[in-house]
């Protein structure tokens, strides 16, 4: 990145000639999607450090900077495609262990990719209201419909079920983000209320009973109904930075031939 601050104009800060950091140029959207000037990259594991691919590409490893400018990338660390064992850093970091962040539900989604399924238009009548919101039909090219196939969307909800319970317990045994199990049904600390022994609880799966500790259970909250809870899937912590960093692999190169004019436009608009 040292060529790329070389046109950083200089500022007197306290008497002392410092670059002014703080100037920036950005490529338009118009740009961006240019044909003529840029095309899509995929990163390859082993050879997605930008200045690896400055080389390979622009025959110079300085020319890093714009890859970064032409993808957006602010914080060279967390904005750019990460290689699987930075990966691992950035989570372990993040979140303790690749365990803990396994066992870290952020939030839940429709789970449409995990279903291929197509269902004839007799079922798709047939099913409860509640459930057809998460079908729609598949047309052929004389617009028949052919059947009935998932909603491709993303709906995101924060969590599946909030509940209180009140437990005989001691609720100092327990912090924010434990996971409290029961037989089959398990939830996340969310608070604990020390005056009346009670714990609220996100992200529930199974069911809690009134037995074993647990002397009451209170729903607060339900954003996925019973009926529903089969087409969503919770997303955890690891599985959402892996999902992230992926997407990242996917990145805009601008081509060979504009790199002369773009030196001089980015010094020019630096300087100014």
């Amino acid at each position: 990145m040292s060529r790329y601050f070389s046109k950083f104009p200089l500022v007197d800060y306290n008497g002392t000639p410092a670059k002014n950091l703080l100037a920036r140029v950005d490529f338009t959207d118009q740009t961006k999607k240019d044909i003529y000037s840029n095309f899509d990259y995929v990163l390859e594991e082993g050879r997605s450090r930008p200045d690896i691919l400055s080389y390979d590409y622009y025959n110079s490893s300085q020319y890093d900077w714009l890859i970064y400018l032409s993808n957006n990338v602010i914080d060279p660390y967390h904005d750019y495609y990460k290689s699987q064992g930075d990966l691992v850093k950035h989570i372990t970091a993040k979140y303790g262990t690749i365990s803990s962040a396994r066992r870290k539900i952020l939030f839940y989604r429709n789970d449409w990719a995990s279903d291929e399924s197509l269902i004839p238009e007799s079922v798709y009548n047939s099913i409860d209201n509640k459930i057809q919101k998460y079908w729609k039909p598949k047309l052929n090219n004389a617009n028949q419909v052919l059947g009935y196939e998932r909603v491709k969307e993303d709906w995101i909800v924060s969590t599946n079920k909030i509940i209180r319970i009140v437990i005989s317990e001691d609720v100092t045994n327990f912090s924010v983000g434990d996971i409290i199990k029961q037989g089959n049904a398990e939830g996340t600390v969310v608070s604990i209320n020390t005056d009346d022994s009670s714990i609220i609880l996100q992200h529930i799966t199974g069911t809690f009973t009134a037995t074993d500790g647990i002397a009451s259970i209170t729903l607060l909250k339900q954003n996925i109904d019973d009926i529903e809870e089969a087409f969503w899937a919770p997303v955890d912590a690891y599985s959402y930075e892996e999902e992230q960093n992926e997407l990242k692999k996917y990145i805009n190169v601008i081509k060979a031939s504009y790199l002369p004019d773009i030196e001089k436009l980015v010094t020019e608009l630096l300087r100014q």
